[in-house]
């Protein structure tokens, strides 16, 4: 007899049961019945955890974030021009490396774009989660830095350059959704997300010192790779888009 799952590990199992449903079926179209028969749970139960199948929907998006540790550890930073800089570190590398590498995270990001297709509605109270959670960490270090002399204030309001950043990322992983190749990037994904990094830190303000200041200190944690000397492209490893 199978053991009996405590209510997180059922909550997960409804979680995990209908993110594959919505991606290829979309909101309305998959039902709280097929749901619970992929879980291996009664609809009683979903709505146990779920009120309404449109929080189910929300959560699959939440969840991924509230779940994260890195999340915990990087609103816990104090404000400041590394914490600014791990943040959208952290940003890059969700949107540019892993999603385009985990099937499920492209189920994920697929159900974002099947959402903004039809009303948009669950996408806003994603939006919403997103914003209530990152933005306070992000303003607050806009702000340290800017006082610290490392960031230029400019014309980009604080709020917008965190939407910004998010909906360039977004769309860098919206064109891997289907698995060939659609930008000739010339350069490998690694190097890539560096390259979105510096992109993303100068549309804020950030000064070129400042951002190599973080770069050579270890900033950037999971791009690690340093400009050519010879200032030429470094294909370090092969995109999705352009396979080697």
């Amino acid at each position: 007899m199978a053991p009996r799952l405590d209510s997180n590990a059922r909550k997960r199992a409804i979680l995990d049961a209908a993110l594959p449903l919505f991606a290829r079926k979309g909101f309305a179209a998959t039902t709280t019945k097929e749901i619970a028969q992929a879980a291996g749970v009664s609809e009683a139960l979903i709505f146990k955890h779920f009120p309404t199948k449109a929080s189910l929907y929300e959560a699959i998006f939440l969840t991924c974030i509230d779940d994260d540790p890195e999340y915990d550890r990087l609103v816990a930073l104090p404000p400041g021009t590394a914490t600014l800089a791990q943040m959208i570190q952290g940003l890059v590398t969700h949107f540019v490396i892993e999603v385009p590498a985990d099937p499920e995270e492209r189920a994920r990001h697929r159900l974002s774009i099947i959402s903004l297709l039809d009303d948009g509605e669950f996408m806003r109270q994603v939006y919403e989660g997103i914003r209530s959670r990152f933005l306070p960490c992000f303003a607050a270090s806009i702000a340290a830095a800017t006082a610290a002399g490392d960031l230029v204030p400019g014309p980009i309001d604080t709020e917008n350059g965190l939407w910004l950043a998010e909906h360039l990322c977004g769309m860098m992983a919206t064109v891997c959704l289907s698995g060939g190749a659609v930008v000739p990037y010339p350069c490998g994904r690694p190097d890539l997300a560096r390259q979105a990094i510096w992109f993303i830190l100068r549309g804020i303000g950030l000064r070129d010192e400042s951002i190599a200041a973080q770069e050579r200190g270890g900033r950037f944690p999971f791009v690690p790779f340093a400009p050519p000397q010879d200032g030429g492209i470094h294909n370090d490893e092969p995109t999705p888009e352009r396979p080697e």
